[in-house]
């Protein structure tokens, strides 16, 4: 995966599937169906773009 450049300091929100399923450790296929089913999923145009902070209270909530 190509890292973002943050040399403005800026964090993405927004993840891509691919960086998605990077972030959470996961295949595409169960990175981006834990996503979708945390409702983080967001439609910008014809792109599916996964929000960050609703995947991470996602994750706060699983018990385990």
């Amino acid at each position: 995966m190509e890292k973002r450049k943050e040399t403005t300091g800026i964090v993405a929100r927004m993840l891509s599937a691919k960086e998605v399923c990077t972030y959470l450790g996961l295949g595409m296929n169960r990175g981006v169906e834990f996503a979708k089913a945390a409702g983080a999923e967001r439609k910008v145009g014809r792109r599916c773009l996964y929000d960050k902070k609703v995947i991470d209270r996602a994750l706060d909530n699983l018990e385990g």
